[in-house]
């Protein structure tokens, strides 16, 4: 059963939750940036129970909701910037029979007979963007591989894909060898790209997300939180 409600609070906002019961221990709670706060709960836990819970931490969630529109924001391509690896290029327009976007160390250089339009533009950037970022990923996975080895540990056989996803910036199916990317993470730096490497290659071990995760994690990435944390800074 799933509802989907929306609660006044005292000082007159309005919080939008959708329910669904499952057969979970807890209740879970994730803030998405549709405004929505997504909860699970088993039927023993009350809807007064789920409402009360949020109204106390309605601070908490509103502030969620800014700072995933702020990184939506933030990851968005324009035809007048682009955000890669931490930084941000300006665009420049050549008018040229090439149709393609080139990314150096100063700027952007997109060349294309239309000029004027705008989604064209955004289309090759886009493009150029989402090539680098492949590379990168490739460079990132061998180096991700090779310190595991170096470790001790064998890193099984494993597909890279990369995504563009709306609400996670990796995810390990370790139990069919397959790790996606979000490409979205083309606009931060190129260590906080590599601790999502590092998250998602930790799952094939450590399944959860328990304190035998983050200790594994840890051992092999000592600089995780100073780099993944900026994934949840606005």
């Amino acid at each position: 059963m799933i509802l989907l409600k929306t609660i006044t609070l005292p000082d007159g906002r309005q919080l939008s939750y959708e329910l669904t019961r499952k057969r979970v221990k807890n209740v879970n709670f994730r803030a998405k940036n549709d405004g929505i706060v997504y909860v699970s709960a088993n039927t023993r836990v009350t809807v007064k129970e789920v409402e009360r819970f949020l109204a106390e931490r309605a601070d908490f969630f509103f502030g969620a909701f800014e700072r995933l529109r702020a990184r939506e924001k933030r990851s968005e391509l324009n035809t007048e910037t682009v955000n890669w690896l931490g930084r941000e290029y300006p665009v420049r327009i050549i008018h040229n029979a090439r149709e393609c976007a080139v990314l150096d160390e100063i700027e952007c250089r997109v060349f294309t007979r239309l000029g004027s339009d705008a989604e064209y533009v955004l289309t090759l950037i886009q493009r150029a963007v989402a090539d680098r970022f492949a590379a990168l990923c490739r460079e990132l996975n061998e180096e991700v591989r090779a310190e595991l080895q170096r470790n001790g540990f064998t890193p099984p056989i494993t597909q890279i894909t990369i995504k563009d996803m709306k609400t996670r910036w990796g995810s390990c199916s370790y139990n069919i060898g397959h790790i996606s990317i979000n490409v979205r993470l083309a606009a931060y730096p190129r260590e906080t790209v590599l601790s999502v490497f590092w998250h998602e290659y930790a799952h094939y071990w450590q399944h959860d997300h328990s304190k035998n995760f983050y200790d594994f994690l840890l051992r092999l990435y000592p600089d995780y939180y100073r780099w993944n944390d900026l994934l949840k800074e606005k």
